[in-house]
């Protein structure tokens, strides 16, 4: 996973040190900003190798609302808006804007780091296993084929 690269954008340092430590840990990457405007410049920069992106609401500069809305205007990647701000129109703001999940703070690290690799893995981010192979029957998701007793099925 060390090839997977993480956004964090938050203004207070203290996450973004937590929230960094726990995905390295992890055997992920990041880049960090405590900005929004430092964050869009570091998601232009380097938007073909960024996975992911954590980002709070409440930031200098440019929002995370706002800075969802950019990010989304040019990629589709995960998007966890993490914020202390958890009233029903902050959430929905969220979803309108484009994350995939809302974490509110308090939160716990390790539970983030599960999330974040959960995202990856239904975004194809993180390789998930194409092939299954049950009793004589072989299926290659990937390259959309079956076959039984090493004989290919037709598919439709």
């Amino acid at each position: 996973m060390a090839d997977k690269k993480i956004l964090i954008a938050d203004d207070e340092e203290k996450i973004v040190k937590l929230v960094s430590d726990f995905l390295k840990n992890a055997g992920f990457s990041t880049l960090t900003a405590l900005d929004g405007n430092k964050a869009l410049e570091l998601f232009n920069l380097n938007k073909d190798s960024i996975d992911l992106a954590i980002i709070d609401i409440m930031m200098p500069e440019i929002d995370g609302w706002a800075l969802t809305r950019e990010i989304r205007k040019i990629s589709d990647i995960p998007i966890i808006m993490l914020s202390a701000r958890a009233e029903e129109f902050d959430l929905l703001e969220g979803f309108d804007s484009g994350i995939d999940e809302y974490v509110t703070k308090p939160f716990s690290p390790a539970v983030l780091v599960k999330r974040v690799e959960a995202l990856l893995k239904r975004s194809g981010a993180i390789g998930q296993d194409s092939t299954s192979n049950q009793k004589g029957l072989f299926i290659d998701t990937a390259a959309f084929m079956a076959f039984v007793d090493g004989k290919p099925l037709e598919l439709t």
